[in-house]
């Protein structure tokens, strides 16, 4: 009996880890370690969190590279943001990754032509919406961008000051 009220707890608690908005963070056991702002996005789970030292203080669902275009895996730092920003195809039109210039409300730079952004076009995040070939629609992945929905990356815009620490990993 013991062992079955232990679970139903441990998945209270995980749903509620991941039903956290902004403005009631939690901790996650064992995950923390130094101090300061971090984001850590893990693009098999596609979701991205936000730290506070050992508080998540934002648990989004997000969208990442797909196998053609993978998102970079590493630890990286945001060294530009940009609000509004128009992305520009460094593809020809003939390629089958060309994309018309797109608006962005809020864009973070964390490598050369990698960002983590919202994206207007998707109305899809999380696993699944990276699983196709033809990045920018709603389960065909990223050019290797994180796509986060608007509410998110306006607070992680506002949140994230340069400098701040991000970790990709699978």
């Amino acid at each position: 009996m013991t062992r079955h009220i232990v679970s139903i707890l441990t998945l209270i608690a995980a749903a509620t880890l991941f039903a956290t908005p902004p403005s009631a963070p939690a901790h996650a056991a064992g995950s923390c370690y130094g101090t300061g702002k971090r984001i850590t996005i893990n693009t098999h789970l596609e979701r991205l969190r936000a730290w506070d030292g050992c508080t998540v203080v934002l648990v989004t669902l997000v969208t990442t590279g797909n196998a053609e275009l993978p998102t970079p895996l590493g630890h990286f730092e945001i060294y530009a943001k940009y609000s509004p920003y128009t992305f520009i195809s460094p593809w020809s039109r003939s390629s089958p990754y060309w994309y018309p210039p797109s608006r962005v409300s809020f864009a973070m730079e964390f490598l050369r032509g990698y960002f983590i952004h919202d994206a207007p076009w998707r109305s899809v995040f999380g696993p699944g919406s990276n699983s196709g070939t033809q990045p920018g629609t709603n389960y065909g992945g990223t050019h290797g961008c994180v796509n986060v929905p608007y509410w998110a990356e306006r607070f992680l815009y506002y949140w994230a000051p340069i400098g701040t620490p991000v970790h990709i990993m699978r």
